[in-house]
């Protein structure tokens, strides 16, 4: 009998039915040249899951090398949130082989339905999904296959779990296992001295572990023998559990599974992944039974390490794989008596393997072999094929997106106002050659001009505390000139246009800057956001990729952001992809071989992805206009700096603005900043006193970025004497993030130096007390950075949306512009824009305050490379241009963020990964998002003197030196 035929006892057809045929994961490209037939249609490979998880990185990257693989014989098909959630099933897209699977909010009998009304060949059966929504389901399924699991007892308060009739019977057919029927609530007792319960009279020890029967609900107790016990619940930044001396009494207010706690080995447990019977993949992590912390790698996921199974473990996975009929399918297990005996403790549905490109090669090749052996089967029609029209689905029209410039290093500067109306300030004013607009001095020679400019004023009378600040800049100048990212901004202020009257210059401000250098770990990071916005399109739609524009500011680490940004995107340099980019691929988490025997990713090499057309990136539009710094916010700005410093001040709590504070946090801002600089004073007196004792060059190996062990300390004592040498009435809020900054730098760029530099007991010594008091003064310049940052930005709504308005409006129009020019033209479109954190900052305000419904108003950190992403859908009716619907979708990025980046793991790149978009709003109508966007597209901008408009500096990103070379310090 053939596998592909539908049998009475297979209903819907699916990958688990079909065991005999799976492909060998060993297969090579030649294996699929009788499928491959070019004259044939398409396969059409439909994704039908929440956007969320369709669009994730790991998808991407297994169907990017899907297709691939199939030369052009599979087509995919992201369904996508709008379809799923709006569109009747009769308007699904078809497609002849689906991947479907249940996440939050996905509606499974509606998928369901689909089904059976198109027929595809399912990869996982979706009626059994629903096993995975109750852990007693689970636990019987398992005991019938005669998988392993702890002892368990349960408590059903609610009559039994409920299974539909259908799935009774399905699973019945299947594997011959009766469910569901009435369950009477068992009489729940505790023993006297409370270390065991009784349960209709059968009895469990503790320690035991508490399970909600609801698979969705991760908050599982631990209880311990003689009081207390640890909470688990779902990771919440490097936490997943936390001790609860208290916690004696089992819960009352539902239904549980109560199971032996197992003693595991080597405090960690196993995540096991299946693809098929064949290929089966498992990694270690530390089990959150341990201590709750959660260690993770520079992609933000939690740090595992590859381990083989047994071949009864094998078998187990087979038998799980199959019996829920999930393909692909991700289990949890534990081994324990030195790895003699293991047991399974639960079965998660769909699951994928992070950061692991030869399971994504594995995956994509038998996941391929799969599609093209359905399609080779005469037995077996084709859905899609017979289609005679074109469905009105929503197709991926228009993308912009909105980009922070990636990782820099830290900035500093000094600052200085000139008295116009004092006669020693004349140099500084001819410094400005007329100019009506902030000039960069950036050059030695034009840096020397300010050096003369000094030593005039000096010669002008300039004395007093005048000539203590002309002293302190020149040194500045002397000390930094060659280093890289120094300049100078002379700002000049003139009096307002007045009909008749000449503007006058009436302040002018000189701020000496160095550092804020794009890094080496900042290529990375703009080469893997443009490798991944590539992937990402190309399985969205791919013509997008014909039209694009790409705009940056002036600033060098935004014009090099987008360079290499720009590369990655049209993959110039194929033969330096990721694979080349990451010495460590996938991190800790992949460093040994898989089950499926000896790697087949080689075919799956750097190459060029054959879907994907070929062409040059365009060139950068320089938009200074748009981009670039604003003066046109800074009263206003001022003005919230002001207040916030009383927030960070003592006395005057009435003051005090009403600001978020983390529920942690259960003391007052102004106790923080007096336990950072009690901290700093400390640190200080350690630091300067390793400076004396060790050999300060020996401690790291090498530097990168530039520095040197001189400039860590000056970047320090700089610190030191803004937080601890000025009285706490007098302190401004603004080095709040100067101390963060320095922090996450240093942490990612000179983690062992450091750490040794701030150890009590000198280099190399084991001294967790210090490491805590990092941990301490990381966690609280976190809290205060959270607080404050934002806040520059406006603390009132009103404020924000003000500042905003005068910061981003015209970054906002060109947005709303971009959006109607792809909604009114026929070719789709992709527009990027590369900017500075306050654009950003202040773009998403906008965004907040337009009146739109945003689905999460918690907006993280918008670290290096946040990004913001406005997505144009189109639906066609068929019925000519007028017969068609649109929808705007916007999301957010943090960006390269790590919630405790002292703790991330890190390869030779120092590059924290950037985190995946989330939704900012569900779908919203075309007119509703346009209309609210533009409510202060009537505000007319002041006039300036800035001249006659001039064509705008363009860019090749393909001569751009930083995009094609690597830096000497690049590791």
């Amino acid at each position: 009998m053939n596998p592909f035929v539908n049998s009475p006892e297979q209903s819907p057809r699916s990958a688990s039915a079909v065991r005999s045929s799976t492909p060998s994961p060993n297969g090579s490209h030649s294996d699929l040249s009788a499928f491959t037939d070019h004259a044939r249609p398409p396969i059409i490979l439909g994704i039908c899951a929440m956007d969320v998880k369709a669009r994730s990185k790991a998808m991407r990257e297994i169907l990017t090398r899907l297709v691939e693989r199939s030369n052009g014989a599979i087509e995919v098909k992201v369904f996508g949130d709008k379809v799923i959630l709006d569109e009747d099933v009769v308007n699904w897209p078809r497609c002849d082989v689906l991947i479907s699977f249940f996440s939050t909010d996905f509606p499974l009998d509606k998928a369901i339905s689909y089904v059976k009304l198109r027929n595809p060949y399912c990869i996982n059966d979706l009626p059994p999904q629903a096993l995975l929504w109750d852990r007693r389901l689970v636990g019987a399924v398992l005991d019938h296959l005669k998988v392993p699991t702890p002892r368990r007892l349960e408590v059903s308060r609610d009559g039994g779990p409920k299974v539909d009739e259908e799935l009774r019977d399905l699973m019945k057919k299947k594997i011959g296992i009766e469910l569901g029927g009435f369950q009477v609530t068992p009489e729940v007792t505790m023993s006297e001295d409370g270390n065991a319960i009784f349960i209709d009279g059968q009895i469990m020890e503790k320690p035991f572990v508490e399970k909600p029967v609801s698979g969705e609900d991760h908050n599982v107790y631990i209880y311990f023998r003689g009081g207390g016990g640890r909470r688990l619940f779902r990771k919440v930044g490097n936490k997943s559990s936390e001790l609860d001396p208290h916690l004696n009494f089992p819960r009352t207010d539902g239904s549980y599974i109560y199971e032996k706690f197992v003693d595991v080995d080597n405090s960690e447990d196993i995540k096991v992944y299946t693809v098929g019977r064949e290929y089966t993949h498992a990694e270690t992590r530390k089990s959150p039974f341990v201590d709750g912390v959660v260690r993770r790698n520079t992609e933000g996921k939690e740090i595992r390490f590859i381990t083989h199974l047994s071949e009864e473990e094998k078998e187990w996975a087979a038998r799980i794989s199959e019996g829920f009929g999930q393909m692909v399918c991700g289990f949890d297990m534990l081994r324990c008596d030195n790895g003699k005996t293991s047991q399974v403790i639960d079965v998660n549905g769909w699951s994928f393997v992070k950061g692991n490109d030869l399971y994504y090669d594995k995956t994509a090749e038998i996941l391929a072999n799969l599609c093209l052996r359905v399609a080779a089967s005469p037995e077996r029609p084709l859905p899609a094929a017979e289609s005679t029209a074109e469905e009105p689905t929503w197709l991926l029209k228009a993308n912009v997106t909105v980009f922070r410039h990636a990782d820099r290093t830290p900035k500093q500067k000094l600052k200085f106002n000139f008295p116009i109306g004092e006669r020693w300030t004349q140099p500084f004013v001819t410094l400005l050659n007329g100019e009506r607009e902030e000039i960069i001095l950036r050059e030695r020679a034009q840096l020397n001009r300010i050096a003369t400019a000094v030593e005039e004023a000096k010669g002008l009378g300039a004395d007093g505390e005048d000539l203590v600040k002309l002293t302190q800049l020149n040194n500045a100048l002397f000390s930094k000139i060659d280093l890289p990212g120094t300049k100078a901004q002379l700002k000049p202020v003139y009096s307002k246009k007045q009909p008749g009257q000449v503007r006058k210059l009436t302040k002018l401000t000189l701020v000496f800057k160095w550092g804020g250098e794009f890094t080496h770990s900042a290529r990375y990071q703009s080469r893997d956001l443009g490798e991944n916005m590539k992937k990402d399109i190309s399985i969205m739609n791919k013509e997008i990729l014909k039209n694009v524009k790409i705009y940056t500011s002036s600033e060098r680490r935004v014009v090099a952001s987008a360079e290499i940004f720009a590369a990655a995107l049209f993959d110039t340099n194929s033969s330096t992809t990721s694979s080349t980019l990451s010495p460590n691929s996938g991190g800790q988490s992949s460093r040994s071989s898989t089950d499926g025997g000896p790697a087949s990713g080689s075919q799956f090499g750097p190459r060029r992805d054959s879907s994907m057309p070929v062409q040059r990136p365009p060139k950068l539009i320089v938009r200074k206009d748009l981009l670039d710094d604003s003066n046109a916010a800074k009263d206003l700005m001022d003005d919230v700096k002001k207040r916030l410093k009383i927030l960070l001040r003592p006395g005057e709590p009435e003051k005090r603005p009403e600001l978020t504070w983390p529920k942690s946090m259960k003391k007052e801002p102004v106790e923080v900043v007096k336990e950072v600089i009690e901290l700093l004073s400390k640190f200080r007196d350690i630091m300067r006193h390793n400076w004396e004792t060790m050999d300060v060059d020996k401690i790291q190996e090498r530097w990168c970025c530039g520095d040197e062990p001189w400039l860590f300390r000056e970047r320090w004592e700089k610190l030191f004497e803004d937080f601890c040498d000025v009285k706490q009435e007098k302190f401004d809020p603004s080095r709040v993030s100067e101390l963060y900054d320095t922090i996450k730098y240093c942490a990612l760029h000179h983690r062992p130096f450091l750490f040794a530099i701030f150890s009590e007991h000198g280099e190399g010594a084991d001294q967790p007390s210090q490491d805590r008091r990092l941990h301490e003064l990381y966690g609280r310049a976190k809290a205060l950075f959270d607080l404050v940052a934002p806040q520059e930005y406006g603390i009132e709504p009103e404020e924000k949306e003000e500042i905003g308005v005068l910061t981003s409006l015209p970054l906002l129009r060109n947005v709303v512009g971009d959006l109607e020019r792809a909604r009114n033209n026929e070719e789709c479109s992709l527009t990027l824009y590369f900017t500075k954190e306050s654009h950003i900052h202040t773009l998403v305000n906008l965004v907040l305050l337009s009146g739109l419904p945003i689905a999460n108003r918690r907006i993280p950190e918008l670290d290096y490379c946040s990004h913001i992403t406005f997505e144009l859908y189109e639906r066609n009716h068929g019925r000519g241009k007028s017969d068609k619907e649109y929808s705007i979708k916007l999301s957010l990025s943090e960006g390269a963020h790590s919630s405790n980046v002292l703790d991330s793991a890190l390869d030779a790149r120092h590059s924290l990964n950037v985190q995946p978009r989330r939704k900012l709003t569900q779908h919203l109508p075309y007119s509703l998002v346009i209309e609210r966007l533009s409510k202060h597209f009537g505000r007319v901008p002041e006039d300036d003197d800035t001249g006659p408009e001039t064509p705008y500096e363009t860019i090749d990103p393909l001569k751009a030196p930083i995009a094609s070379s690597t830096p000497i310090d690049d590791p």
